[in-house]
C-alpha cells in the first residue's frame, strides 16, 4: 500500500493491518529472542504476570477459574536484547506508523511484550489506551508485532472499527483500566485475525480488547508505542527506560523544553 492509501484506511477505521513485514529467518530470529527473554527473567526470579483484576473477569466464557488465567509480559524489551531494540528502528515498522501518524518523525514511548500460554491466557476487557497516557496532540499510536499466528481461540485483538472518532470514553478504575463490559462487551467489536510476522497499527482511541487463548498454542507478541516528537503527555511522570528515543528521522524541535535533556 502506498503511503495515503494507509493513512486514509488508519483515518477510516483507527486501524491498519500490515501484511508480513518480518518472516523467515529474521522472524525466527526474533521468535528465539522473545523465548530465551521469557526464560531469563523467570529464572532471575522476575515477575512476569500481569493478568488485569476486576470484577470484568467473571464475565469470560471460559472453562475452569476465571480467576486463575494468565498473560505474561516483559516491559522496556529494549534493554534485554539487542535483536529486540533493533526492531524499534525496522523501516518494515516505522515507516507505516509514520504513515498514519502524519509525521516524517517518530518518537518512542513505551516498549513491551505480551505472551498469553495455551489453554490458560487470560483476556483482556474492551478499553483505550489513552487511559494510561493522554497526549496533547493525539498522535499515539501502538504497532503491534505479532510472533505466532492468531485467531478467536488463542487471544486476537478485537477492535470497533471506527471507535477513535468517539473521542475518549469514561472507563472503569476496578483492578484495572477499561470499559463497562455491560455497554461495552467483547462481542460488540470485531476479530482481527493475524499470522505471525504481521503488524497491526491502531490508535491509543481505537477500542480494543482480547480473548482468552484456548487453544494449545501461545500468543506471543511485543508492542511499541509511537508518537511524534512534537507531542507529550498531558502530565509528564518520570517517563520509562528508552522514552524519548527518536527512531525515525531527527527531531524537529533542537531547543528542549522544560524537562527534556537530549
Amino acid at each position: 500500500m502506498t503511503t495515503k492509501e494507509i493513512k486514509s484506511l488508519f483515518d477510516k477505521n483507527g486501524y491498519i493491518k500490515i501484511d508480513q513485514v518480518l518472516a523467515g529467518k529474521r522472524l525466527q530470529k526474533i521468535q528465539d529472542e522473545v523465548d530465551l527473554m521469557i526464560k531469563r527473567s523467570h529464572k532471575a526470579g522476575r515477575r512476569l504476570e500481569a493478568h488485569w483484576g476486576g470484577k470484568w473477569r467473571e464475565n469470560i466464557n471460559v472453562d475452569g477459574d476465571k480467576q486463575a488465567r494468565s498473560v505474561l509480559s516483559i516491559h522496556r524489551i529494549q534493554d534485554h536484547s539487542a535483536a529486540l531494540a533493533q526492531l524499534m528502528f525496522d523501516p518494515n515498522i516505522t515507516d507505516p506508523v509514520a504513515a498514519v501518524v502524519g509525521s516524517e518523525n517518530l518518537q518512542l514511548h513505551h516498549t513491551l511484550m505480551h505472551a498469553k500460554p495455551p489453554q490458560i491466557g487470560a483476556a483482556f476487557p474492551l478499553h483505550q489506551d489513552y487511559d494510561y497516557f493522554p497526549h496533547k496532540l493525539d498522535t499515539m499510536v501502538a504497532a503491534t508485532l505479532y510472533l505466532d499466528d492468531s485467531g478467536t481461540d488463542n487471544g486476537c485483538l478485537h477492535i470497533i472499527p471506527g471507535s477513535h472518532k468517539e473521542g475518549y470514553v469514561d472507563h472503569v478504575h476496578d483492578g484495572s483500566h477499561h470499559l463497562p463490559v455491560n455497554e461495552y462487551p467483547i462481542e460488540r467489536a470485531t476479530p482481527i485475525p493475524m499470522r505471525a510476522g504481521d503488524l497491526l497499527i491502531f490508535s491509543y482511541y481505537t477500542i480494543h480488547g482480547s480473548s482468552p487463548n484456548i487453544s494449545e498454542h501461545w500468543r506471543r507478541m511485543l508492542l511499541f508505542e509511537f508518537r511524534s516528537p512534537l507531542d507529550c503527555r498531558t502530565t509528564e511522570p518520570s517517563g520509562s527506560t528508552g522514552q524519548g528515543i527518536i527512531v525515525r528521522g531527527v527531531h524537529p524541535n533542537p531547543v528542549p523544553k522544560e524537562g527534556e535533556s537530549y
